[in-house]
């Protein structure tokens, strides 16, 4: 954290460069692929994404999520108990299949699979997390690790996604989870990276869901889901922690969204040191105001999305900094970072974002900020 001015991050993902991203979609369509050499492609793919972030003026970078055909579906590689194929549904897209065509009848589509849980959930490739981290820091350089962010999925988002077809309920199926993903979730702190959990979740569970999943109410999901990643961060030092809360990366109408105030206080009983919601898009740019209704815990920062991840507008840098300054001056300028919505390649080419307008994207966040920052401090 910096004591004079406003920090530029974002919520991890990143366009993945061609080659990278055909290897991935290769290796989900059970190709062959040369393993070795895609490992060495990585870890120079890996150190020109953290270049170009620290080009276009981010502070806490991170890998891109590049190992990754996304942010949740990696979990079928690296954790048993997860096979077949589940069905997504959004209440705001149904309406309007015209839409849901354009949007999901896409090769991106095809390569984003959700699956089952069907047995017991274990972590089975210990590897790739170090593999990811290794690769990260190597490509910092100098820089120190905490310069950096390493996302992961959270146990809600997993329930949420893949349907549970073998634990005796819901609870069960949360806790098999939390207790499978805290090897990643050490294994992050313990490199001294920071630790980003993904938990859209927390918020889509009201207007969203998976086929068959255990999760029928959203208002007893939510502080279930919040319970499991907490068990999951037992031991884990807050302050390393930060809790990504999104409603969908997805362009649609989004009118089933349910209010961050109803969901922010048990989003607060997470024990993570930062809080990031999403607040640059139109549906939801106006919920800085919760932040006049329900007090930050002085144990707490905010990093604010303040750039929307799916439209090719790039946004002025004053309405960046317009959209800081509100929530700056409620929390205070040292507790604020400038973030993204959401990410720019959460499931590879599903962005409805050009890759080269994500670049000008991230320029504008970093422009906003400095003109934020010589308002709060």
């Amino acid at each position: 954290m910096s004591a004079d001015r406003v920090l530029v991050t974002h919520a991890g993902s990143l366009p993945r460069p061609d080659d990278v991203a055909e290897t991935v979609w290769a290796r989900i369509d059970g190709k062959d692929v040369d393993e070795a050499a895609f490992k060495s492609r990585l870890d120079s793919a890996v150190r020109e994404i953290v270049g170009r972030q620290r080009d276009q003026g981010v502070d806490v970078v991170s890998d891109g999520e590049l190992s990754k055909p996304g942010f949740s579906t990696y979990v079928s590689e690296r954790f048993s108990g997860f096979d077949g194929r589940s069905e997504f549904q959004a209440d705001d897209v149904a309406p309007f299949p015209n839409l849901a065509m354009r949007l999901f009848a896409t090769d991106a589509m095809a390569h984003i699979i959700f699956s089952n849980c069907v047995g017991p959930v274990e972590l089975k490739d210990k590897d790739a997390i170090h593999e990811d981290i290794d690769r990260l820091k190597n490509a910092l350089g100098d820089a120190p690790p905490e310069s950096a962010f390493m996302g992961s999925i959270s146990p809600g988002q997993i329930a949420f996604n893949y349907p549970n077809q073998h634990y005796d309920s819901h609870e069960s199926y949360l806790e098999a989870l939390a207790g499978a993903l805290s090897y990643e979730y050490n294994a992050i702190v313990d490199a001294g990276l920071n630790l980003q959990i993904d938990s859209p979740d927390l918020a889509m569970a009201a207007h969203s869901r998976s086929v068959g999943s255990s999760l029928t109410d959203w208002k007893t999901h939510l502080p279930l889901a919040i319970e499991a990643i907490n068990k999951a961060l037992n031991g884990i030092p807050k302050e390393k922690v930060r809790l990504h809360v999104c409603w969908g990366n997805y362009a649609g109408p989004h009118h089933c969204d349910v209010p961050f105030s109803n969901i922010v206080r048990e989003v607060l009983k997470a024990n993570v040191g930062t809080i990031y919601p999403e607040g640059g898009n139109p549906r939801h740019e106006h919920e800085w105001r919760v932040f006049e209704e329900v007090e930050l815990p002085d144990d707490k920062k905010v990093i604010y999305g303040v750039i929307d991840t799916k439209t090719n507008y790039v946004e002025h840098p004053q309405v960046v900094a317009d959209r800081l300054l509100r929530v700056g001056k409620l929390v205070g300028g040292e507790r604020l970072l400038a973030g993204t919505d959401c990410g720019f390649d959460t499931f590879i080419r599903f962005s409805q974002v050009d890759p080269d307008v994500a670049w000008l994207k991230l320029r504008a966040l970093a422009d906003g900020a400095e003109l934020a920052t010589k308002e709060l401090f």
